[in-house]
């Protein structure tokens, strides 16, 4: 009997993903979750910033342009009031046991958690914190590096414990505040002290070369380099620290495997150079087009599925 085309591509998905990836999770991953997206960040400085063009194409070229960068911390600030008006909602949301939407999250790190050594390491450049709430939730152990404690300080020795699921958050977080010149982590709102997110621009860079950002990068290129595999989330491939450490591996042959909603020019771009991958987005109401190659020697191949496996809720039912 021929195998199936769904065969076929659960196949190399398996093959690809068969020990567990290095998860890289993007804004992508938590639109479903209502969280706000590029655009509607975009559409937010519009209405607040003078001169900002909403209809860029790259949040981060856009900012980085010379006139924003007086203009930084007022962005910074716009930007962390949207995503934590969102990422309330998320937290609300669990507290009342509506939880069938985070039905993917669980499957995801419960799969990859199971072989020994029982370690799933995730990258991200997102500021909310979906992934905390639904693994504090789930009874996950995890770290993002501090110590937990009420303003606890960052500590890298926190990601070489055993049995743990280690959150590289390499732009910050929203609760991450400025606390007499140190960055400290705080499960609640400290008013009238800065949050310590980085935000798109220039002064990215700047920013990254200092505690706990460059121990988060130098982790996520440690990481990056001793994958054997990329799941990829809702990440576009606009970030330019992690995009071209990640082409580096991927063009030697490392699989990639990446589900959104709507690919981005610079994923088609990054991902032209991989050896092995496989993208899955929204096509038709209801089915999937999805782009793949197995190795260099053969050609891509482009179908199209029944159902939203974009979508992680469904993508994860082929692991």
């Amino acid at each position: 009997m021929a195998e199936s085309k769904e065969d076929k591509i659960f196949k190399v998905v398996q093959t690809f993903l068969g020990d567990p990836p290095l998860i890289i999770w993007g804004s992508g991953a938590t639109i479903p979750y209502e969280l706000p997206s590029m655009s509607d960040l975009n559409k937010k400085l519009k209405a607040s910033i003078e001169g900002f063009n909403a209809d860029n194409n790259n949040l981060e070229s856009e900012l980085g342009q010379d006139k924003y960068q007086e203009q930084i911390p007022i962005i910074k600030k716009i930007i962390w009031d949207e995503v934590s008006k969102k990422d309330i909602l998320v937290l609300e949301k669990i507290i009342t046991n509506d939880i069938d939407s985070f039905s993917g999250i669980k499957t995801m790190i419960k799969k990859f958690t199971e072989p020994h050594p029982r370690i799933l390491n995730i990258v991200t450049t997102n500021y909310d914190r979906v992934l905390e709430y639904l693994m504090s939730y789930y009874n996950f152990s995890y770290t993002d590096g501090f110590n937990g404690k009420v303003l606890s300080e960052f500590d890298e020795n926190n990601f070489k414990k055993e049995h743990m699921i280690n959150l590289i958050k390499v732009h910050g977080s929203l609760n991450w505040f400025d606390v007499g010149g140190d960055i400290r982590f705080s499960s609640f709102i400290l008013k009238d002290t800065e949050p310590k997110i980085i935000a798109p621009g220039k002064n990215k860079y700047k920013e990254a070369y200092k505690g706990p950002y460059r121990e988060l990068i130098q982790k996520s290129d440690s990481l990056i380099k001793d994958a054997s595999s990329f799941f990829v989330i809702g990440f576009g491939f606009n970030d330019e620290h992690l995009t071209p450490k990640i082409k580096a591996k991927i063009k030697k042959g490392t699989p990639i495997v990446l589900i959104t909603k709507k690919a981005s020019c610079s994923s088609y771009k990054e991902l032209e150079h991989a050896e092995k991958y496989i993208i899955f987005e929204e096509s038709k109401s209801g089915k999937t087009k999805v782009i793949y190659k197995e190795s260099k020697t053969i050609d891509k191949v482009e179908i199209e599925l029944e159902g939203d496996l974009w979508q992680l809720n469904n993508f994860i039912r082929i692991l």
